[in-house]
């Protein structure tokens, strides 16, 4: 079995045919493409074409998701632009898990998943509107503890300072994260 590996001017390969040596042949020819003709079997992922040797080549192994192969030069190079935006995916994965996890407020532990703000804020609505409400309210322990309209009305605060606090924090994240020239500065930059 004959493998044609076609590639264009970097060495990236961009087309392999298995099969008998004259099919893939005249399929590599018809490309219009540079190929080599081997007998070995060859990954688009794993291989690429050393174009000064002419030589089908394994890529060595990837340091991180944001190396780019360089062909130039045969190594991985890192993209700054790919591992900034890896950094900030990083970075919002950690503000949504601050962001709904759990708050405090008056030395009571709330929950503050999207479920558990939607009640918080519909609590603080309905003390808004009925000043002498008094309502149970189970904490993030699975203990309850029962609160009037007014505190109720400061755990809503307490609940959109913790919100905002996070959000702040991601954007101060996100200059540090713009502002960053080498990967070990990129690493540096965590929640």
């Amino acid at each position: 079995m004959t493998t044609a590996v076609m590639y264009d001017e970097t060495g990236l390969i961009t087309c392999i045919r298995t099969g008998s040596a004259s099919a893939v042949q005249i399929d590599a020819e018809e490309s219009g493409d540079s190929y080599l003709l081997t007998e070995e079997s060859v990954d688009l992922d794993a291989f690429y074409v050393n174009v000064s040797t002419n030589q089908i080549a394994r890529y060595p192994e990837k340091p991180a998701e944001a190396y780019v192969f360089d062909f130039s030069s045969q190594a991985w190079a890192l993209d700054m632009d790919k591992a900034k935006s890896l950094s900030w995916e990083r970075i919002k994965r950690s503000r949504g898990q601050q962001e709904f996890g759990q708050f405090q407020w008056g030395g009571y532990t709330f929950d503050c998943n999207e479920v558990s703000q939607r009640r918080i804020q519909g609590a603080v609505q309905l003390a808004a509107l009925e000043t002498g409400i008094v309502m149970d309210w189970t904490l993030a322990d699975n203990t309850s503890h029962t609160f009037n309209a007014t505190e109720l009305q400061q755990i809503g605060q307490a609940l959109g300072a913790h919100v905002n606090a996070c959000h702040v924090k991601a954007r101060g994240l996100r200059a540090a994260i713009d502002a960053a020239t080498t990967e070990t500065e990129l690493d540096a930059i965590n929640w």
